[in-house]
């Protein structure tokens, strides 16, 4: 093994150069590349995600058998944490007697131990390495979010149709991602503004941008996004109140979020339009005529979904089964649809039972048994924020829901220090 080892690091410097630098290059290029797909492409978003494991892969022949176990103890948390997720997907498996969508969630919950290998051997980033992504991922967002103005304009009226009948406006990835992603881009330059990040053009440049961003996430009219948006810039503007006990920019900021509101509802029509779609659901809702409409589907859905898990409340129906089982139990509730409940909390049960439950909330909460972890503010707001999402939808059945959960948690905590600084910086 150690002549295998060595003879790959000789073949790799006598062909591309210094072994840490293809480490160094293919991390940062993966980067760049996975930052550019959460607004583009969810392939970017893959390609991204395989290169940066192929650099953290690369580099762990760099490292001895003392390295190795140094690594692993320090991030032996973050790897328990992984194989929680991977559980709560295999624990799901009893019981089905179909695999199909089985191993589709399972294919996708792989991507969960991608988090210890980033962390474990990835090599390890400056703090200007991260002030540079921020500042990609706010280029990115404004650069296609205009576009997005634009096409609006470009195609009104057949957009403005589809939003009357309760369709999104059209976004490169699915909406619901999108927005959530132009939210987070949000919240992260708003947090380094605040705390002094950034300083000359740079500052400039986020002092310009932030706003065109904000009028961006509204105009989409994606109300993930609104709920993150308003979550995480009150949550930031509480963090600081709370350090600086100066209230006065907590209170402008609320105001600036009501009129906001009320101002948007009133001059922009796509945020009219959704408004008055989701009263009108909501009203076909509760009238019982809600049929296959977006937002009642989600009711039902939840209704099938939780009827569904007490009946087997322990194990579940199985990931295999859980369509099927919709489907029947749809027809015994007299509901007019059967879809997936828009909830992963709700989805893992169905399908796992309280077994995959637990472990799926486990493998969210390990990570912060670390104290230094519960010290990183920009690390559980980004955990409350994707939490908040599960809630709504299920966030961890797409390959973009995982992958940017992969993402952003392995890039915070593989500089936990700086990000638990930064607030002093």
């Amino acid at each position: 093994d150690q002549i295998l080892r060595l003879k790959v690091i000789k073949f790799l410097v006598d062909n591309f150069g210094s072994f840490r630098t293809i480490a160094a290059g293919g991390s940062i290029t993966g980067m760049y590349i996975t930052i550019a797909g959460l607004f583009t492409s969810r392939f970017a978003i893959a390609l991204g995600m395989i290169v940066m494991g192929s650099a953290s892969l690369l580099n762990a022949f760099h490292f001895s058998r003392k390295d190795l176990l140094s690594s692993f103890s320090r991030n032996k948390l973050t790897f328990a944490s992984s194989i929680f997720l991977l559980l709560s997907v295999v624990t799901s498996f009893i019981g089905s007697e179909e695999t199909g969508f089985a191993m589709i969630r399972f294919r996708l919950y792989i991507g969960f131990l991608l988090i210890p290998l980033i962390l474990m051997f990835s090599p390890q980033l400056k703090i200007s390495h991260y002030k540079n992504y921020l500042l990609y991922a706010l280029s990115s967002a404004l650069i296609v979010s205009i576009l997005i103005v634009l096409v609006y304009f470009n195609d009104y009226t057949a957009i403005s149709k589809a939003l009357d009948g309760g369709q999104p406006i059209p976004t490169p990835i699915p909406h619901i991602r999108f927005g959530m992603f132009m939210s987070l881009t949000f919240i992260g330059c708003l947090y380094a503004l605040l705390n002094g990040f950034y300083s000359g053009a740079s500052r400039k440049f986020l002092l310009m941008g932030i706003p065109i961003l904000f009028f961006s996430i509204v105009f989409l009219s994606i109300r993930t996004a609104w709920l993150v948006t308003a979550i995480g810039t009150m949550s930031i503007l509480l963090y600081d109140t709370i350090k600086t006990k100066n209230y006065k920019i907590l209170v402008a900021a609320s105001l600036v979020l009501l009129i906001t509101a009320f101002g948007s509802y009133r001059l922009i029509p796509s945020v009219n339009t959704k408004v008055n779609y989701m009263v009108w659901d909501w009203n076909q809702y509760k009238s019982g005529n809600g049929q296959t409409y977006s937002d009642s589907e989600r009711g039902y859905s939840l209704i099938n979904g939780l009827d569904l898990w007490k009946q087997n409340f322990l194990l579940g129906v199985g990931s295999g089964d859980m369509d099927s089982s919709l489907a029947k139990n749809a027809i015994k509730l007299n509901l007019p649809v059967s879809k997936i409940p828009h909830n992963q909390f709700l989805l893992t049960a169905v399908c796992g039972g309280m077994l995959s439950l637990i472990f799926l909330l486990l493998g969210l909460v390990t990570p912060l048994l670390n104290p230094s972890n519960r010290k990183s503010f920009p690390l559980l707001l980004m955990m409350l924020l994707y939490f908040i999402t599960m809630i709504f939808e299920p966030t961890f059945e797409t390959s973009i829901g995982v992958l940017s959960y992969v993402f952003l948690i392995s890039l915070i905590l593989k500089n936990i220090r700086h990000f638990a600084l930064i607030r002093d910086k």
